[in-house]
């Protein structure tokens, strides 16, 4: 008896001991950024000032800036000492609040009713008995995304590279030639549909190219404001015929519309960690509201869990290169909305090429 209790004494105190450890470890990560000295974080921001090519002209803008700086590292250290499958960092926006970032980048989207869309339910992706769906999917392995654009701070647009970077992909696929298409032009020509830099919809992005087509990107490069619809400048190279929706609620619809294609996703992201987003499969918060919107490339799988492939328009300074891994399921960021792809009805052998 004696013995025993001894062995479950033994037994009790190494548990404590690394319960102990454990929180211990956790306790001195969550203090590193309170333990860092000013020297040590002024180090790191100039540091980040040459990387993110950063100047600050106005008088204690650099200081300020630095404060804000300071306070994100310290969030990021606290999110990053809680060992998820995903990590925060000092990207593009490690100077701004969340308040700033929302003000610049987002705006509130309506995910209003599906407009002008071709109706026969082949055009819609509705998984049926016997279908097969790849396990996995990466546009980008197959050649067929374009490089991360940079919607920039001046112009909520993201609409608009979405829209676009759909046909793009979608061009690709059916030609066989990835040639990059003008979103400055969308912006500057939609707004009697969409608010231009103001927001938009998807939609009338397909809409435009409809009715319009579009020219490519070097004959219409992108400024990062709203400006008159240049006539001069547009030469429309590609055209399509529709688009279509991904049914809401149903994560094998929106699996099989991304096997055949990219599509576009509105999403919420204001939240603080989506806008710290550095690298992994993404679990955490994106927002509250759809204001934002991203092009799904793939799908995949791995030990920290299914994800979704998404490419961003916030340059190759946020997360991986641009993109983001963000968890597979529907409520997850919003994804149970659905999607909305381009249609091209055009075979292989009758597609047009584009150079």
């Amino acid at each position: 008896m004696n013995m025993a209790i001894v062995l479950l004494f033994m037994v009790f105190a190494v548990s404590s001991a690394l319960d102990m450890s454990i929180i211990s470890h956790d306790n001195a990560h969550a203090d590193r950024a309170t333990r860092r000295t000013d020297d040590e974080v002024m180090s790191m921001f100039e540091e980040w000032l040459v990387k993110h090519d950063k100047v600050y002209n106005a008088l204690g803008e650099k200081e300020k800036r630095f404060q804000i700086f300071k306070n994100n590292l310290r969030f990021i250290d606290e999110r990053n000492s809680l060992n998820r499958t995903y990590k925060l960092g000092l990207n593009v926006f490690a100077d701004l609040t969340n308040a700033e970032y929302r003000a610049m980048y987002l705006r509130t989207w309506d995910d209003g009713p599906r407009l002008d869309l071709d109706t026969p339910p082949r055009n819609r992706y509705v998984p049926r008995v016997g279908d097969t769906i790849p396990k996995s999917v990466d546009w980008r392995k197959e050649g067929a995304v374009t490089p991360v654009k940079n919607q920039g701070a001046t112009c909520n647009s993201c609409w608009a590279f979405t829209a676009v970077g759909a046909v793009e992909s979608l061009v690709k696929i059916k030609t066989g030639d990835l040639i990059s298409l003008s979103e400055q032009e969308v912006v500057d020509c939609t707004t009697s549909s969409s608010r231009g830099c103001g927001g938009g919809d998807i939609q009338h992005g397909y809409i435009y190219i409809r009715k319009n087509g579009i020219s490519l990107e070097k004959d219409y490069p992108y400024r990062g404001d709203e400006g008159k619809c240049d006539s001069n400048k547009k030469n429309a190279i590609v055209t399509i015929d529709g688009h279509g929706w991904v049914p809401t609620q149903l994560e094998e619809a929106l699996k099989q519309g991304i096997a055949n294609q990219p599509v576009a996703v509105p999403i919420p992201a204001d939240d603080y960690e989506f806008q710290y987003y550095t690298s992994g499969v993404f679990k955490g918060k994106c927002g509250t509201e759809l204001n934002h919107a991203l092009l799904l490339v793939g799908y995949g799988a791995e030990k920290d869990g299914d994800y979704w492939i998404a490419k961003n328009s916030y340059s190759d300074k946020w997360g991986e290169n641009g993109y983001i891994r963000i968890q597979r399921k529907l409520s997850t960021c919003k994804f149970g909305n659905g999607g909305y792809y381009p249609i091209i009805k055009v075979t292989d052998q009758q597609a047009t090429k584009y150079v």
